[in-house]
């Protein structure tokens, strides 16, 4: 019986396949991968994504006849490569494991799909926008790579808290900003596999190597973008203009990027990674940090794991009250000039817009920017934190509700720590994320 069962199965499916077509879509210009979906979880007898359920969803991004599939499972491994039984019928993907006593002994993996489409143009900024909400398993998530990972924000480790009980005000302020953990705690190793340390390595044109192995954080928000603050990826070195050269011809061949380590001391070579493309915000001011936002696109995917996943992007604004939490490898005192060797973390408060007014010569606009800080003003970021994530948790998911921009020194009373709001520039996140250049 079963064999007759496998049969009928086999004759109903396996039908064309037209998956792995990678470089005919990636290498056409009117051609182009639409984001990963996962609408079906797995069960005892198998899996499937079936497109035509898909795309009554998103009519918009799935078109009705697409040129190839592709399909991967959670870790990021490619179909043709897992142990499952796998088949493709018309544009449908079905796991049979429990169909075939040589896969029974295995439950299918859980898998997400995507289609090579047509390039969809003049999307509206709600259908961008929703894009890229995440959380809802059905749900898709933007991931131009194979390697997929579309269960952001999920620390593997528990995170550990042990938080602890004449001159314009203008010039003052812009004199004494440090891209800002003060009297916070050594995370868990592992605890925050978003995290990224921003590094400089520049050898100018009289061959002196000026390096700096760590000058702000980033967050992975998937597998091949970093979200940043613009100020982090500006041409200087120590806040000094430095010129292209040849060893260095653009602006992305100055950095260095560490996914997935917690003492930066023991990086490994596989967790070094390259920019192959930033872009700052248009409308960054880097003398008021306006707009301070940037995305680095990866130079390869990284391989989700353990050490090294992404963060979720936030549904909503996070609300004043809310406790957050900061992490970075920034200096751990106003005064010290050295970054801290291991990630540390941090947890604060979101402060109502009334107690940033002390930041309004700074054209501080609480619709794009929140302050934050303890409420004892005892825990702040600090030098060295910059562009990192406030993080916040909502039902075990880890959202990223600003990046670290500002601050009038570093833990001071009365002075929050400023950060760029996340929501306010989802549209434009998506854009990037989804752009060829």
């Amino acid at each position: 019986m079963m064999i007759a069962i496998l049969f009928v199965h086999l004759v109903l499916f396996s039908v064309t396949t037209i998956h792995g077509q990678e470089m005919q879509c990636e290498l056409n210009n009117s051609l182009s991968w639409t984001p990963w979906f996962n609408f079906h979880k797995p069960n005892p007898k198998g899996e499937y994504e079936l497109h035509a359920a898909i795309r009554s969803q998103h009519p918009t991004l799935v078109c009705s006849d697409p040129h190839a599939v592709s399909a991967v499972n959670q870790a990021g491994v490619d179909m043709n490569q897992t142990l499952d039984m796998i088949i493709i019928r018309s544009y449908d993907v079905f796991c049979l494991n429990g169909y075939d006593p040589k896969f029974q002994h295995k439950t299918c993996d859980d898998y997400s799909v995507r289609y090579c489409c047509p390039i969809v143009k003049n999307l509206t900024k709600e259908e961008v926008r929703d894009l890229f909400i995440s959380g809802n398993t059905n749900a898709l998530v933007d991931n131009p790579s194979k390697a997929a990972q579309l269960k952001c924000g999920r620390a593997s480790r528990a995170a550990s808290f042990q938080a602890s009980a004449g001159t314009s005000l203008l010039l003052t302020l812009l004199n004494s900003m440090v891209p800002k953990i003060i009297n916070g705690v050594e995370a868990r190793p592992n605890s925050w596999p978003w995290l990224v340390s921003i590094g400089i390595q520049y050898r100018g044109s009289t061959g002196v190597w000026q390096n700096r192995t760590h000058v702000c954080g980033g967050t992975l928000i998937d597998t091949t973008h970093v979200l940043t603050a613009g100020h982090c990826v500006e041409q200087k070195i120590d806040d000094r203009f430095v010129p292209l050269s040849s060893t260095h011809p653009s602006l992305e061949s100055f950095f260095i990027l560490r996914i997935g380590v917690h003492d930066i001391r023991a990086t490994q070579l596989p967790d070094i990674y390259r920019a192959r493309r930033i872009s700052t915000h248009e409308n960054f001011i880097s003398s008021t940090f306006e707009n301070d936002i940037a995305i680095i696109r990866l130079d390869r995917p990284v391989v989700v794991s353990d050490y090294a996943s992404p963060i979720c992007l936030p549904a909503s604004n996070v609300a004043p009250g809310r406790k957050v939490t900061v992490a970075g490898w920034g200096t751990v005192s106003e005064t010290a000039r050295v970054h801290s060797n291991v990630l540390r973390q941090a947890n604060i408060n979101v402060l109502p817009t009334s107690n940033c007014r002390v930041y309004t010569d700074v054209h501080y606009d609480g619709s794009k920017q929140l302050c934050a800080a303890a409420l004892d003003w005892s825990k702040d970021t600090c030098a060295g934190d910059s562009g990192g994530p406030l993080m916040y948790q909502d039902n075990g998911v880890w959202s990223i509700g600003g990046i670290t921009s500002y601050g009038y020194g570093c833990s001071k009373r009365g002075f929050p720590g400023v950060y760029t709001r996340t929501v306010p520039y989802l549209s434009w996140i998506k854009t990037k994320m989804l752009s060829n250049h």
